[in-house]
């Protein structure tokens, strides 16, 4: 089979923006371009690679199936220009190098302490910027660029059609904890748990989801007293004794000491489960690297309980 031409990335680049753009026009104001310009680059591009990377469909051009297979390796290279960019820039100056990261408001707060302070313990300099919001929120800013990273405790929903990546961090069971004033429901769990005050998250939420199911299968109504969207305040409102609440078994020792409750009793079976998303296939940069490792090193730990644990080093938070 003859070799194609080499490729040539001022056409990639066209093609690129105009299939995440969804209009030539567009990405002629992207590009600062005529349309013309644009219209013979896909042309030549098409050509060299011997296939259609476009199909009109009345006003509109759609990305065939082959134009999607380029566009992922269009994605990549670009995400290396980027990447080399900026590693340039860095060895250019002691400026830290800035980073954005969503934090979905369901993710502990402790959890999400543990994997920033990852990359913030970095040999080189960076600058975390941290947005908390819900989930589908934090995604349609990564689908803008306006994040580096979204750590959520739900992969990317498929229906919102946005090109971006889910990276499984783990699992880890979940636990139920209480202010000292209803450590008596220790005794008898879980049984105990039917009409006790529970805080719950928002019935939206997937750690919500399990936990109404897994209480259905118990045959378990606990008193829902509030749904509390934001997880610190959550905990803080269980400091206060106004309800049992779950969280992570992980973190447990933390929580504990944090927040002054104890742990009323452990759901093995019951898990949660971290993601990191990215508009990457393949996570380069060291600050994110170091975020995903660390959570993968964490929930590896909290699913067995009598590994070591390892030492923090650098881009390791301790535990």
């Amino acid at each position: 089979m003859p070799s194609l031409p080499e490729l040539n990335y001022h056409h990639l680049r066209s093609f690129w923006a105009v299939a995440r753009e969804g209009s030539i026009i567009r990405a002629c104001t992207l590009l600062k371009v005529s349309p013309s310009t644009i219209s013979e680059q896909l042309r030549s591009l098409a050509e060299a690679m011997r296939t259609d990377l476009f199909v009109r469909q009345g006003r509109h051009i759609r990305v065939t199936d082959a134009g999607r297979m380029v566009m992922d390796y269009a994605d990549e290279i670009f995400s290396l220009g980027r990447e080399l960019h900026q590693t340039l820039a860095n060895h250019a100056t002691t400026r830290p190098v800035p980073m954005a990261i969503g934090i979905s408001d369901a993710v502990s707060k402790l959890i999400a302490c543990r994997l920033v302070a990852s990359a913030v313990r970095l040999p080189d300099p960076v600058q975390v910027t941290i947005y908390e919001d819900c989930h589908e929120a934090l995604l349609q800013r990564l689908s803008t660029h306006m994040l580096d990273m979204v750590v959520s405790d739900a992969p990317l929903d498929a229906h919102l059609r946005i090109r971006a990546f889910t990276h499984p961090l783990g699992s880890c069971p979940l636990a139920v904890f209480g202010a000292p004033s209803l450590a008596k429901l220790a005794r008898g769990f879980p049984r105990s748990l039917h009409g006790a005050p529970l805080l719950a998250g928002l019935p939206t939420s997937p750690q919500r989801r399990a936990w109404d199911a897994w209480c259905a299968d118990q045959g378990l109504q606990p008193r829902v007293v509030a749904q509390v969207q934001d997880s610190a305040l959550l905990k803080t409102m269980g400091q206060a004794g106004l309800g049992v609440f779950v969280a992570p078994e992980a973190i447990a020792e933390d929580l504990c000491s944090t927040y002054g409750v104890r742990v009323i009793g452990r759901l093995p079976n019951l898990l949660v489960h971290h993601y990191a998303i990215t508009l990457e296939r393949r996570i380069t940069n060291p600050a994110l690297v170091a975020i995903t490792s660390l959570g993968r090193d964490l929930f590896a730990q909290a699913a067995e309980p009598n590994r070591p644990k390892r030492h923090s080093g650098p881009g390791r938070a301790k535990s």
